[in-house]
């Protein structure tokens, strides 16, 4: 009888939407548990919801028996009935209940009811006239299980709530247009595993004709990856707005990372500033190194230039070089994109790796900075049999033009190593 309720009313609960928070959630709730066919059998013929107020319970909806009309009626906290449900949480309130009190029972209803006290800030008391013909035992297991579920229910939309809020700051923080650099096309696409993910990228202007860029991945994903993933975007502007170094900046959040005190969290991050020109400093904080790859099918790794960010308080980050050239393209990426591998296990250990963004590039080099990112991501859904992805995937394209105004500058040293197509 108990798994047949539970599973009643939790089906009730799915038909439900909580999109419009908990006092509407419970109404409907009150709606299905009175109402709901599947109910008649459990004697429940009435049912009010009351909501906490700090010297009363206020009747905010009936059904059955007296209706809507004693909507708006109140009994207060000092009533011992009702302090006894806050105490229990689950009650039966009948004649026999102590501190019964006929003058107050008999405005709401006729019948022997069942409370249970849900929510909280403010709680909520949803009572049900019952028509029981068995032991009190029994009524208080039937409540129970009907609170249990009711009570799942209102938890499980609450983190879903945080994690719609999560991800409404996370997409607050991506740029909603990406910056126009003469000479330069640029695309960038974040796809998370979860609602939210623990992959972040950023876009700003540090100085005139200067852009920073980022791209950085928060270990695991979800909630708390997102959550570290916006403290570094946010601590990285606040470094960019006082013009500082740019290992001095990656420096300063990997100290405020190490403070936190969530020592098995880290963040790779990758930090770069791109001038008109083409030269491009960056600092690589254990992120996987970018790939600069020629029209003539070259291809160089950004090399680490330091740890990732979090374990080492005193970790030193130094800064690499390089030129972009007409055609060149650079592809910051997150480990989602290369890790990927096939389903099932008749594969092997096989994963996208580095050598598919080169051949996706290749394909695609005479496409714009979106068609190259589109073309990469396509590959790695592909590739994992167009299954969801099991961690978050982010990609930064910048890709120089060949039709530029000035001549290249002048080659800097390139801190890299070219790896075999």
């Amino acid at each position: 009888m108990q798994k047949k309720l539970y599973r009643t009313v939790e089906a009730l609960l799915e038909k439900i939407d909580h999109s419009a928070g908990d006092e509407k959630a419970l109404s409907d709730v009150l709606h299905a548990l009175v109402e709901g066919p599947d109910m008649a059998g459990f004697g429940v013929v009435s049912g009010r919801l009351y909501r906490e107020r700090p010297r009363d319970y206020l009747l905010i909806e009936s059904l059955g028996e007296h209706g809507q009309a004693i909507a708006g009626k109140t009994v207060g906290r000092d009533y011992q009935v009702v302090r006894d449900i806050e105490r229990r949480r689950v009650w039966v309130v009948s004649p026999e209940t102590p501190g019964w009190d006929a003058d107050v029972e008999l405005q709401f209803s006729d019948t022997d009811s069942a409370a249970i006290l849900v929510g909280r800030d403010p709680a909520y008391i949803l009572s049900l006239g019952i028509r029981h013909h068995g032991s009190a035992d029994d009524l208080l297991v039937l409540l129970g299980t009907i609170r249990a579920a009711v009570d799942l229910k209102l938890r499980e939309e609450a983190l879903a709530s945080q994690m719609r809020q999560a991800k409404a700051i996370q997409q607050s923080l991506l740029p909603r247009r990406l910056p126009e650099v003469p000479g330069f096309d640029l695309a960038a696409v974040s796809l998370p595993a979860d609602e939210v993910g623990g992959d972040v990228y950023d876009m700003q202007w540090v100085e005139a004709g200067v852009l920073g860029i980022m791209l950085a991945d928060a270990s695991g994903h979800g909630l708390p990856a997102a959550l570290q993933a916006r403290d570094v975007v946010t601590g990285l502007r606040m470094g960019q707005a006082e013009n500082r170094k740019i290992t001095a900046t990656v420096s300063q959040l990997n100290n405020v990372i190490h403070r936190s005190g969530l020592s098995s969290r880290f963040i790779s991050l990758f930090y770069g500033e791109l001038e008109e020109s083409g030269n491009f400093a960056y600092v690589n904080g254990g992120h996987c190194p970018p790939l600069l790859i020629t029209p003539g099918g070259e291809v160089f790794e950004l090399k680490t230039c330091g740890p990732v960010l979090g374990p080492l308080p005193d970790a030193v980050y130094r800064r690499g070089y390089l030129t972009l050239r007409p055609g060149e393209v650079l592809v910051l990426f997150t480990d989602g994109v290369t890790e990927r591998t096939p389903a099932g296990d008749r594969y092997g250990p096989e994963e996208f790796g580095r050598e598919g963004i080169v051949q996706a590039v290749t394909a695609a080099m005479d496409r714009d900075a979106e068609g190259i990112a589109a073309e990469i991501i396509e590959r790695v859904r592909r590739f994992g049999d167009g299954l969801p992805f099991g961690d978050d995937v982010s990609l930064v394209v910048v890709k120089r033009l060949t039709a530029l105004d000035h001549p290249p500058a002048e080659d800097l040293t390139q801190f890299s190593v070219e790896i075999r197509r």
